[in-house]
């Protein structure tokens, strides 16, 4: 595919060249909004590439993808989505043409940071592994409205959790479940350079039975049905994720940040701006963001912000609670975070605040939430 980089590239691109190649796309519409709902597309790159890899495996899809509604060429133009129910067929043909169910699989081990055009070079010029995989959780729209990803760490260990945002035919959940997995380990090796650490991957049991080819992603320690998740949750000590990234440029990542931020923003312009807040404000990791700072991303005034947000019949402090008290949740439930550190991440002053709004809006205590959804708490988890 043009563009896509190969395990056979140096890593020291100019990154310059290549963040250039990608102007042009900037000034081309997204075709379709990606929304939590029934319109949601997804980007046609990932799907050219499974159609180049059957092709150069000598295979070819049983009928033209003209009865789909779209052609090999305009999968390969900026911008191209497909609608959902479009993929359910292209993944059903693949499979057909192939007779192989591991298709997922492979596309993944052929997925490189690049792939994903600028938030693959923001991930590169990332200075840790952790900031790269912030950023992946910010501007994970980008990549697919299929799957959520949440970022979060206790004292030890970052976990990622990739679990199914839309509801997918088995087939179609397989694939990507199955693609995640394996691009999520070539890019970790791609970021470091192939100084892969030992990492632990838990999958749904639906894919036990394919715990063979798992074993090609070592040194990953291979779980299944261990997490009760539907999807994936990837396990990264500290020690890995504090690991400087080669290509680290700050004024390569700013760019592609700016870059990312245009795209979110044109992801707004047909659908709901409350939708898109909520988007924003789940996926922070560190901070509450603040009105002004996302009325700044899409350059916005906050007034024309709370304009939107009214026509839509929604407000901006609402968001801001709910929001707050979802990743509350998870924190909670998730983590070994003490409840003061939680309290601290979510913006509150003390843990006493954090505790009385907790309260109002669950009817218990985080301690006791924590204990409800986790089981017994250590002694190190209550303050």
């Amino acid at each position: 595919m043009t563009g896509m980089l190969t395990e056979r590239d140096s890593p020291y691109l100019s990154f310059w060249a290549i963040l250039l190649s990608f102007e042009d796309r900037l000034a081309m519409p997204v075709s379709s909004r990606l929304a939590r709902s029934e319109s949601a597309r997804l980007p046609a790159r990932y799907y050219a590439l499974l159609l180049e890899m059957i092709g150069n495996a000598g295979n070819s899809l049983p009928r033209p993808l003209s009865t789909i509604g779209f052609d090999a060429l305009s999968l390969q133009r900026p911008g191209a989505t497909l609608a959902l129910e479009q993929v359910d067929t292209l993944i059903a043909a693949a499979v057909e043409a192939t007779a192989r169910e591991d298709l997922g699989f492979h596309l993944g081990r052929l997925i490189k940071p690049s792939s994903h055009e600028f938030l693959g070079y923001a991930l590169m010029t990332s200075a840790t592994l952790d900031d790269a995989l912030r950023l992946a959780a910010r501007y994970w729209r980008l990549i697919t409205p299929t799957f959520s990803l949440r970022h979060h760490r206790d004292d030890q260990d970052v976990c990622i959790d990739l679990e199914p945002a839309l509801p997918m035919r088995p087939l179609t959940l397989r694939f990507h479940l199955e693609a995640l997995a394996a691009a999520f380990h070539e890019e970790i090796g791609f970021l470091l350079a192939g100084r892969i650490p030992a990492y632990d991957l838990f999958l749904p049991e639906s894919l036990a039975g394919a715990a063979s080819r798992y074993r090609q992603l070592a040194p990953a320690r291979v779980h299944f049905a261990a997490h009760g998740h539907a999807g994936i949750r990837i396990v990264l000590s500290g020690e890995a994720i504090a690991r400087p990234l080669a290509l680290a440029d700050r004024h390569a990542l700013k760019l592609a940040r700016l870059r990312c931020d245009e795209a979110l923003s044109r992801l707004t312009v047909e659908g709901s701006m409350a939708a898109w807040i909520t988007l924003m404000l789940e996926e922070s990791n560190d901070h509450q963001p603040r009105q002004q700072e996302l009325a700044r991303m899409l350059n916005l005034s906050t007034r024309t912000m709370n304009r939107r947000l009214a026509a839509e019949g929604q407000g901006f402090r609402n968001l801001g609670n709910l929001a707050r008290q979802q990743r509350a949740c998870r924190l909670l439930a998730g983590t070994r975070l003490a409840i003061t550190r939680i309290a601290y991440q979510l913006g509150y002053r003390d843990a006493a605040n954090f505790s009385r709004a907790f309260r109002r809006h669950h009817g218990m205590s985080p301690l006791d939430y924590r204990t409800r959804m986790s089981g017994p708490v250590d002694p190190g988890q209550r303050d």
